[in-house]
């Protein structure tokens, strides 16, 4: 879009962004907002908690915002401000880091004959519930100062939001808390409010962040030491989101037991004095980790998205008719080979005969496009 402006608007838009900076004020019509309630995949559409609300913003503000983030994330990087253990919105960081980082554990645990037991928290509306005066003192601390606090402390005041359903438009709201979803700086912003959750545990719990999505773990021999470390590091979780405006779900917060043993006893873990589900499998920034690591789980659900993606081909394919032999293979490159391909070299740890089902449905889909 602002490639098609002509250079006069672009030296415009220029003095406008740069009066901005310096004055550290910007237009109340960059403050309001426009959301878009999207139902979460799989979720029940009747209950208002399933909506994710995607925040439609000016254009102006956005291009903007990207400077502000270019600027930002600068600072934090060069001045390693941003803790070792998030990998979310961080240049050259990715989701397949922070999955090596618990996996390698998980195999150094098994090949010792060691217990490892993984907390995996969910924040409940974690954008939305964050604390604009916390953020700002978090930035402080971190000795960012001057015209960038002024930018960002005057894009967090006075924001404004109404609804948007079909073409019907609620009233319009002021927002006291949260930072806008969609907006270019939000994540940035997030990374800096959540970058201490893991600070005060023993250094014996290793963790793992990627945004909001959370988990902190410990190996070791003794199944009595390690539970009663995980119970602490719990507890010095919970006071960091109470002394800073964050509620962590018990209910979909849960931990894992991986281990060789059968029947394991680790008691009862808490959060906030309800009990966490122990489960057998979880699914971690699209991967199904399982408490024996067999990859069984992942490959299962593997299996159920392939075959969809197979019926789709048969649909579209034919001698005589439908899609040419380039379709369908991009078809097969976009819904089924990207999904194969999303960490292979993890779960490629997998028994043979547990890889072979991937591998008989990947031919099923070549030959259907091959004619």
């Amino acid at each position: 879009m602002f490639r098609q402006i002509p250079e006069v608007t672009l030296k415009l838009i220029l003095q406008l962004f740069n009066k901005i900076w310096n004055e550290g004020l910007i237009p109340n019509s960059w403050k309001r907002a426009i959301i878009l309630p999207f139902n979460k995949p799989g979720k029940d559409p009747t209950s208002p908690n399933n909506y994710r609300p995607i925040a439609l913003t000016s254009h102006l503000s956005k291009w903007m915002e990207k400077i502000i983030v270019s600027r930002l994330g600068y600072i934090l990087e060069h001045k390693k401000l941003i803790n070792g253990c998030q990998y979310g919105f961080r240049t050259g960081r990715s989701t397949m880091d922070a999955l090596i980082r618990v996996c390698n554990d998980i195999e150094k645990a098994l090949k010792m004959k060691e217990i490892m037991i993984i907390v995996f928290f969910d924040i409940e509306k974690a954008y939305d519930s964050l604390w604009k005066e916390g953020l700002l003192i978090k930035i402080k601390q971190m000795g960012i100062s001057g015209k960038m606090f002024n930018w960002v402390a005057d894009f967090l005041l006075d924001r404004k939001i109404k609804v948007k359903i079909g073409n019907d438009y609620s009233k319009e709201f002021n927002v006291e808390n949260g930072i806008p979803q969609g907006s270019a700086i939000s994540p940035i912003l997030f990374n800096i409010m959540i970058n201490d959750i893991f600070s005060d545990t023993d250094k014996c719990i290793n963790s793992a962040l990627y945004a909001d999505d959370g988990a902190i773990w410990m190996r070791g021999k003794n199944v009595k030491y390690v539970v009663e470390k995980i119970k602490k590091a719990i507890k010095k979780v919970e006071k960091w989101s109470y002394e800073w405006g964050f509620k962590l779900s018990a209910s979909k917060s849960c931990f894992m037991v991986v281990t060789n043993k059968r029947n394991i006893d680790t008691g009862t873990l808490t959060l906030y004095g309800q009990p966490l589900e122990r489960v057998k499998d979880f699914k971690y920034l699209g991967l199904w980790l399982d408490n024996y690591y067999t990859w069984k789980t992942h490959i299962e659900n593997l299996e159920t998205k392939c075959k969809k993606v197979i019926n789709l081909l048969k649909a579209v394919a034919g001698n005589n008719w439908g899609a040419d032999r380039e379709s369908l293979l991009n078809i097969y490159r976009a819904l089924m080979r990207s999904i194969i391909d999303y960490g292979s070299f993890l779960y490629g740890a997998a028994a043979k005969t547990t890889l072979q089902k991937i591998d008989r449905l990947q031919s099923r889909a070549l030959r259907i496009c091959t004619g």
